[in-house]
């Protein structure tokens, strides 16, 4: 499917590049691995080709006939073989490298056995793997773009999976205390009355300012609540990436990702990499899924529409988008609308 190329005055034209042969795109490559691998059962071995070593310190390994991109050791070089072993395939695949045989025994820290505990309870207790929005992002579709990007921002600013690190930036006076206040572990911090540790972790603030020594475990469903949202965290820490699901605005339903997409390795001075997807199934245009990549001040759109007459829709209106983001100082770089087949 060649890319839509806006004609535009102003704008900064769009290059089609057309492909020698058929290939897999790199952005549709993580997708397509995790189709091929829906029926492989955890723990199952495969055997890894390594094909290609990219410019970004990535490579690009075969398994199973299917090519993904993968972070591997400095050493590792074109052609070799690799034992990996499936480890997860949610939120994405997840491969550990070496051989499980003669593996050496581990135990786990105090610390790690407490981590392993949360993850397993949140799993029995089936714990979402990403944030549930509780209200609509937005009050209307009609209102400006700022005001949305203020939204946006602020569900996963104040979603809690990152308040330790907020807690560190009030701490350092970089953050107002009702900012604080507004994440979910400090709301359910004043409603827990747990022991103080757990009350320092919920809501350091109540806890330093209440006498500890009259307070009582009393679990309910915040304590449930905090479990979830601890296995939420860990899972972002890992897969580096934010998965949300809720209303964009009352009645539209939107699941939106958004992660690093930098690799491991990199170089300081290369620069990082990120990359949004959102998905909604629309009245008029059906299911319509969008990624965009912004890689230095370089961004690249990708659209993926049900129908060809929704994918051609959205080319038509490709100059109005590269217009828009031009006004906005964000050029762009490339976008291309394709059906899902």
């Amino acid at each position: 499917m060649t890319p839509v190329r806006p004609e535009m005055p102003g704008a900064r034209p769009v290059t089609p590049i057309e492909a020698l042969m058929h290939v897999l795109p790199l952005a549709d490559a993580r997708e397509e691995a995790s189709h091929r691998f829906t029926q492989s059962a955890l723990g199952q071995q495969f055997q890894g080709k390594v094909l290609s070593h990219l410019d970004d310190g990535s490579f690009l390994v075969r398994i199973a006939d299917t090519v993904a991109r993968m972070v591997l050791p400095a050493a590792t070089r074109v052609g070799d073989l690799l034992p990996l072993t499936l480890m997860s395939r949610e939120p994405q695949l997840t491969f550990l490298l070496g051989s499980q045989p003669g593996a050496a025994t581990t135990t786990l820290s105090t610390t790690g056995r407490l981590i392993d505990n949360l993850l397993h309870t949140a799993q029995q207790n089936g714990a979402p793997d990403r944030v549930v929005g509780k209200t609509a992002l937005i009050a209307s579709p009609a209102m400006n773009t700022a005001q949305i990007a203020v939204a946006l921002h602020d569900t996963i600013g104040f979603s809690g999976l990152f308040y330790e690190a907020h807690v560190r930036e009030w701490a350092n006076g970089n953050r107002s205390l009702p900012e604080l206040l507004r994440e979910p572990q400090a709301q359910a911090g004043r409603a827990l009355q747990a022991d103080p540790l757990t009350a320092l972790h919920a809501d350091p603030v109540t806890a330093l300012q209440t006498d500890t020594t009259t307070v009582l475990p009393r679990p309910d469903a915040n304590s449930t609540a905090l479990t979830q949202l601890i296995n939420q965290q860990l899972n972002t820490l890992e897969q580096q990436r934010v998965l949300w699901r809720g209303e964009a605005w009352p009645g539209q339903a939107m699941e939106w990702e958004v992660g690093e997409d930098t690799p491991e390795g990199s170089s300081r001075d290369m620069p990082s990499s990120w990359r949004s997807e959102v998905r909604f199934e629309l009245p008029t245009l059906g299911t319509v899924a969008a990624t965009i990549r912004l890689t230095g001040e370089r961004l690249h759109v990708q659209i993926h529409a049900g129908t060809e007459a929704s994918a051609s829709s959205l080319r038509a209106h490709g100059a109005q988008l590269s217009a828009a983001l031009e006004a906005a100082g964000i050029p762009l770089d490339s976008l291309m609308v394709k059906q899902d087949e």
